[in-house]
């Protein structure tokens, strides 16, 4: 299943002229194949729904208590969820509207349920609208949903879009359960994309609107023509439902004819010491009129605009994803990306709102010399890698793939040189190391400890760049295991050093611009303090930092050479 939420909130002057609308009065019934009273009120219950096919709709829960519910045994979770958010422990209980604060509400046994009940509630006009369109896979093995909510009056609240898939009406030859029914009408088969619903904005002005996009793959249904869909929208902080709507085949009619959605943005890192960035959006066209052309524009710091133009053909709720050209600016320690849509077809966006994004890029933490990258494998370590890349596009270091699932690795990622880097994790699988596979997760931390970046979910790859530079205090590196003397020196001096352990030894000599400019492999040393000498000549005068490499210990001073 896939889904996209997508909100929007803006008021143009084309649209001062909303009032409130029509309400759909909604019923939730709590029922059970089993369940005696069930049998006894659910007929007269049908039939006053039946005949109120305009002003009311319904989905009917079945849970599974007292007995057996083939429907209930179908999808126990989505219906065990809505038992839980009203506290139902009886059956049959119906809510209409929820527990609603407005009209004349009311929860209880359905038996109770009368016409007038459902007159007084339908004339409590609602601040929204609700369009849905439901379609069928051409194998018949899918049911697509959209929902088009919008907003006639002002109003605020903690709201949630709920969608149901039904079926509108389940005929058994024979009881399936022990109160002998066989009728069963807008039984729910699934909460799209789960019972928690969409979150919706809390607040919203008339003409602002939502679009709602998901989709279920069809189990357990006894006829395809019976299938259908029930959305509402509710407010978590009362549990009251404002609005409902039952779906249609007939495609929506978009609020604007000229629209579209900047939907996400990727292929960026949250950390930017290259100031460089090439961004991707993703754009949806939520107007009526095809997208045959669009322009996007961009800028970081508030710098001059790059504009870019789309060409294409674009089809109403169909998306694309645009690759932007490189903006180039000076990054500063914290940065501000905007990315808007211009025009569409050669036209101001009728609802600009929908179409704008701002993105907080920082200055990434510093490391020296290495980082420590900390992965612990899904159960497909064989599709995880990673790569190193310097401000050339070279890869100066790189890992994977792994073989032990569900295990904790943990690298060294070495950066030979000062400058910017780019870190990038790779799924060949292309759904992260999080999901599908098991539950991966990786930590990228600098060589003090300070995490630069972490994740789990993010599809095929996911970069972030880093900065190697010199430590903040040297004289902290000077006084933990390492000297040199004499320093200042012309050809050769000494390095006294301490080994934790018995390690190979590494030397390097660094210029001013993070250069290797002399390395030095000096072999294996036992535990304890140790001696070796450095080279110099050939070198010009000035001031160089020495690191030595052993192991994972690592020491750095500064050193003067004179001539």
């Amino acid at each position: 299943m896939k889904k996209i939420v997508l909100f929007t909130l803006f008021m143009t002057t084309a649209i001062l002229a909303f009032s409130q609308s029509q309400r759909l009065v909604m019923f939730e019934e709590f029922t059970q194949a089993s369940c005696g009273p069930c049998a006894q009120q659910n007929p007269t219950f049908d039939a006053l729904l039946l005949n109120n096919l305009s002003k009311a709709t319904s989905i009917r829960y079945h849970t599974n208590w007292p007995g057996v519910d083939p429907m209930n045994a179908q999808n126990p979770v989505d219906a065990g969820a809505r038992v839980t958010y009203y506290g139902v422990n009886a059956v049959p209980f119906c809510f209409m509207e929820g527990a609603a604060v407005t009209g004349s509400n009311y929860t209880g046994a359905p038996a109770n349920v009368t016409q007038t009940m459902i007159n007084n509630e339908y004339a409590v006009l609602s601040p929204f609208t609700i369009s849905m369109y439901q379609q069928l896979s051409q194998a018949n093995d899918t049911i697509y949903i959209t929902m088009l909510g919008q907003c006639t009056q002002a109003v605020s609240g903690n709201f949630v879009a709920q969608i149901g898939v039904i079926e509108k009406h389940i005929h058994f030859t024979t009881p399936p359960g022990s109160n002998g029914e066989t009728d069963f009408y807008n039984v729910m088969k699934k909460m799209l994309p789960t019972a928690s619903g969409f979150v919706i904005p809390s607040s919203c002005q008339p003409g602002d609107y939502f679009i709602i996009q998901s989709s279920w793959k069809l189990a357990n249904v006894y006829s395809l023509p019976q299938l259908s869909a029930v959305g509402f929208i509710q407010n978590n902080a009362n549990k009251s439902i404002l609005q409902a709507g039952n779906s249609d085949t007939i495609p929506l009619t978009m609020p604007f004819n000229n629209d579209v959605q900047l939907m996400a943005t990727s292929n960026y890192s949250p950390t930017n010491c290259s100031g460089t960035i090439a961004p991707m959006v993703t754009i949806r066209n939520n107007g009526n009129n095809p997208v045959t052309s669009m322009t996007i524009k961009y800028t970081v710091n508030n710098g001059t605009p790059v504009s870019y133009t789309w060409t294409g053909n674009l089809p109403t709720l169909k998306q694309t994803v645009v690759q932007l050209p490189t903006y180039n600016f000076t990054p500063a320690q914290s940065n501000i990306l905007q990315i808007f849509a211009d025009q569409v077809n050669s036209v101001n966006d009728e609802y600009p709102k929908n179409d704008t994004a701002t993105i907080n890029i920082v200055s990434p933490p510093v490391t020296t010399y290495w980082a420590r990258l900390i992965l612990h494998t899904d159960n497909a370590p064989q599709q995880t890698t990673w790569d190193v890349k310097n401000s050339s596009g070279t890869i100066v270091d790189s890992g994977g793939p792994y073989t032990l699932s569900g295990h904790t690795y943990i690298d060294t990622v070495h950066l030979p040189y000062l400058g910017c880097y780019t870190f990038t994790i790779y799924d060949s699988g292309g759904d992260g190391i999080c999901c599908g596979n098991g539950t991966g997760v990786y930590y990228l931390y600098t060589s003090t400890g300070v995490e630069i970046r972490s994740g789990a979910s993010f599809g095929a790859s996911e970069s972030t760049e880093l900065k190697m530079d010199w430590p903040t205090a040297v004289e902290q590196f000077e006084k933990n295991g390492m000297k040199v003397y004499p320093n200042p020196f012309n050809e050769e001096a000494k390095v006294t050093f301490y080994l934790m352990n018995s390690e190979n030894v590494n030397l390097y000599l660094y210029n001013a611009t993070g250069q290797i400019v002399k390395s030095f492999n000096k072999g294996s040393y036992p535990a304890g303090n140790q001696e070796c000498t450095i080279d110099a000549s050939g070198l010009p005068s000035g001031i160089y930092m020495l690191k030595m490499q052993a192991g994972e210990q690592v020491h750095i001073c500064k050193v003067s050479v004179i001539k």
